[in-house]
């Protein structure tokens, strides 16, 4: 994988260079709005629902069909460009910080008529330097649904998660850039974001929906804990977190009991997270586009527990057993949930509310070569003194 070079820094710390950047990047629009103050996302119109449709597949032959197998779709506008873009980044990265103002001003000198939304503490960081860009006011989550169009990432595959708690029910599209760790959420090097961000923008992107989950948590009578109906992107997961004991839990499958497990856990994943924690605890990598859960078991006590595969129309019932010697944690996405006592439980079932992703429009090939250079997918053992043959040419192997 590519790693992105650290651009020059356009914005110096001085007040003499910081009024000159203001001087070069800012339009007669920005002086009328200047004179208000700090622009914010309540100028902004509400935004019109993008035109979404299943992508034609091809066929061998070369014939279009549409075929409900291929679930990707296909981006349009309703209007010439969308109105708003939301840019997220991953937090005390300087190189993320330049890759930020570039695509910024490189936005708003090329659609200086769309308006450029910053998390509250990321405009604090960034209003001098970029005095065009839009605040999301404290406390009004609500004006994320209401204005944003599509959302670029800048970061790894945390940030591009961090998106899904932004919104409460649906995601507008997402282009995540690979600025992280590891990326193999992320299809796209940020060196390439003009090309990538002209496709979304004049809506000939193809979009791969990743399936997502709706975590409830109930206490034992089985009221409704108040974190209920919660959208999550990789796994749900019961854990014995910080206790000593192995925890005993009940896992139920359409109100039918499952297995009872005693171990460090359990995790009810997505495709998307079949390469996250449930890939650590030996569950299996699932394609995205099969709509499934994935129920993996974390160091259990029988070794005869073995992960699962389930229709994405199943409904999973995690329980603390009653008579479980030691508590449990709930977890979603990495987040700690808080504790689940003795007869409380989780429940978890597909969210009508998938997370949108822009996306290569070869997915197969861009698939096998993130497992393979990412994952390192069935690398096999090598020694120095060795010469590797190739799987693909028989002819290089020895008679």
């Amino acid at each position: 994988m590519l790693v992105p070079r650290l651009w020059p820094r356009v914005f110096c710390t001085t007040a003499a260079n910081a009024c000159l950047a203001r001087r070069l990047f800012t339009t007669t629009r920005d002086i009328r709005t200047a004179s208000r103050g700090v622009l914010s996302t309540l100028d902004i119109p509400t935004k019109a629902a993008p035109i979404i449709t299943r992508r034609m597949s091809q066929t061998a032959d070369d014939q279009s069909v549409d075929h409900e197998a291929d679930q990707q779709f296909s981006l349009k506008w309703r209007g010439a460009t969308p109105q708003t873009v939301l840019i997220i980044k991953k937090a005390n990265d300087t190189k993320v910080d330049s890759a930020l103002a570039r695509i910024s001003q490189w936005l708003h000198a090329e659609y200086p008529q769309i308006n450029i939304v910053l998390e509250p503490p990321v405009f604090n960081q960034f209003q001098s330097t970029l005095p065009f860009v839009h605040k999301i006011p404290y406390g009004m989550r609500s004006e994320y649904s209401r204005t944003v169009d599509f959302v670029v990432t800048l970061g790894g595959d945390g940030t591009f998660l961090h998106v899904s708690s932004l919104f409460e029910k649906q995601v507008p599209p997402i282009i995540p850039f690979s600025m992280g760790t590891l990326g193999f959420l992320l299809p796209f090097n940020v060196l390439d974001f003009q090309s990538q961000m002209r496709r979304v923008i004049e809506g000939s992107a193809t979009l791969l929906p990743r399936m997502r989950l709706m975590y409830s948590k109930f206490k034992s009578d089985g009221t409704l804990d108040e974190r209920g109906g919660v959208n999550i992107t990789n796994e749900a997961c019961i854990h014995r977190g910080t206790y000593p004991h192995l925890t005993t839990i009940s896992c139920y499958l359409n109100n039918h009991l499952l297995t009872t497990s005693v171990g460090d856990g359990i995790i009810v994943g997505t495709p998307t997270g079949s390469t996250a924690y449930s890939l650590s605890a030996g569950g299996p990598i699932v394609h995205p586009l099969v709509s499934s859960m994935i129920v993996s078991p974390v160091c259990p006590r029988s070794l005869s527990f073995r992960p699962l595969i389930l229709p994405s129309s199943s409904v999973v019932k995690l329980q603390v057993h009653r008579k479980s010697r030691g508590r449990a944690t709930a977890y979603m996405d990495g987040r700690d949930c808080g504790e689940l006592l003795q007869g409380e439980y989780i429940e978890v079932r597909k969210s009508p509310y998938p997370l949108m992703c822009v996306n290569r429009d070869d997915l197969a090939a861009g698939w096998a070569l993130d497992i393979n250079q990412l994952l390192q997918f069935n690398r096999t053992f090598s020694y120095p003194h060795d010469t590797p043959f190739s799987d693909d040419d028989p002819t290089s192997r020895e008679e």
